[in-house]
């Protein structure tokens, strides 16, 4: 034989049909994570880091357009420790325009992940490396993100999201900044 053969799939398959054939019920999680329960929908870690990596690469294409369709309507942003809030699509999407004229350049991990039924809470360490206030110079802004999802429909939504981003110098240490939590619950 040249080729190798998996028999895997086949005996999955009569697996399932000889639990079906009993009666049994069988209910699995579908292939996006989402279980058939009523209205609950739990994602796995990795699903939730494809969804910050998801935001992430709206960020790095600078079209706050995009960037704004990962957010719910009615979605609540706090930008900075200062605790000004942006609410709704449209103001998210014009503090992004603003901001994405600083030319940012991003560093975000994620540290804490947290599924609910029908939500999950993202949140770690954020840096923006951006223009600065004189010409050839950069700034960096640093600080704590929680980003919380909702399942919305079939989509998951931003609903909440605190950056809590502050000005730092290079050579200030991050390690309170990281240590606290957000400056916002929302």
């Amino acid at each position: 034989m040249t080729g190798s053969w998996n028999a895997r799939p086949l005996l999955r398959a009569i697996g399932l049909l000889m639990i079906a054939s009993a009666g049994g019920a069988y209910s699995p999680a579908k292939a996006d994570g989402q279980t058939d329960g009523p209205g609950c929908a739990k994602l796995s870690e990795v699903q939730m880091v494809q969804l910050l990596n998801g935001w992430r690469a709206a960020f790095v294409s600078g079209s706050a357009e995009q960037l704004s369709t990962l957010y719910a309507d009615d979605a609540t942003l706090v930008a900075t420790k200062d605790g000004k809030v942006y609410k709704g699509r449209d103001a998210i999407r014009t503090y992004y325009q603003d901001f994405f004229s600083r030319h940012p350049r991003l560093s975000i991990r994620p540290a804490s992940l947290v599924a609910g039924c029908g939500s999950a809470t993202v949140s770690g360490p954020v840096i923006y490396r951006i223009t600065g206030e004189r010409k050839g110079t950069r700034m960096l802004l640093g600080g704590r993100y929680k980003t919380e999802f909702e399942r919305v429909g079939e989509k998951w939504e931003i609903v909440r999201h605190s950056l809590a981003a502050d000005p730092r110098t290079i050579g200030e240490p991050f390690e309170k900044t990281l240590t606290k939590p957000p400056a916002s619950d929302l």
